[in-house]
């Protein structure tokens, strides 16, 4: 997960905002090779000295920029550690990080991004790689860190990262490959709960078998 530089004062907090909405926009626009901190300064606004006071390098923004795309939609390691240590339980979580998931992944600009790191991916793997450690790795780990926190110490990481694993890979099915194709359109909200609900239904049979497995 990507990190960034010291933040103090809400002008900071702005100019990161700023910074990180530029950054988001040159990356879907024109890709992740010709995207400089140059162009980024210049788009945000600020200089190229005030970029690299808030992250020190390209790849330290473009996962950022990746991390704040999947903080907003809470799935982001402190809002799903919230979710579970509440009052709801393992099926009413995974209920509301699935249905969030699943707006994610059908989100206008995450399905952009997906493109581009796809198109750059054959002559850059470094990106692909970057892309994937702050995406879809990042949430992994941390929705696996939830399974294992139901587990209440009956479930090893293991087990707990193959739920985690299988919960991501029924969510997207072939829905999330035939929306990078372009042959299918996002789901309309109401279809949401209903496609999540089957998805909750298998992995909690999955879930309640490991933990009867383990009295």
């Amino acid at each position: 997960m990507a990190t960034t530089r010291k933040q103090g004062r809400p002008k900071s907090e702005e100019k990161n905002s700023l910074i990180l909405n530029a950054a988001s926009c040159l990356f879907l626009k024109d890709g992740f090779a010709n995207t400089s901190m140059d162009t980024v300064a210049k788009a945000s606004g600020v200089s190229k000295q005030t970029v690299y006071s808030h992250f020190e390098s390209k790849d330290t923004l473009f996962q950022a920029a990746i991390t704040s795309k999947c903080r907003s939609y809470q799935l982001d390691t402190q809002q799903l550690i919230e979710a579970s240590s509440g009052a709801l339980s393992f099926c009413e979580c995974m209920t509301k990080v699935g249905a969030q998931f699943v707006r994610l992944l059908q989100d206008k600009e995450a399905v952009a991004m997906f493109r581009v790191i796809i198109a750059e991916a054959v002559n850059n793997a470094h990106v692909a790689t970057l892309f994937y450690q702050a995406g879809p790795l990042a949430s992994l780990a941390t929705l696996s860190d939830v399974v294992e926190q139901y587990g209440q110490g009956k479930l090893t990481k293991a087990r707990a990262h193959e739920l985690a694993l299988d919960f991501c890979s029924l969510l997207k099915g072939e829905f999330h490959t035939m929306m990078l194709c372009g042959i299918q359109a996002p789901m309309e909200e109401q279809d949401i709960e209903p496609y999540v609900a089957r998805a909750v239904e298998k992995v909690n049979l999955l879930f309640t078998h490991y933990m009867s497995q383990a009295k």
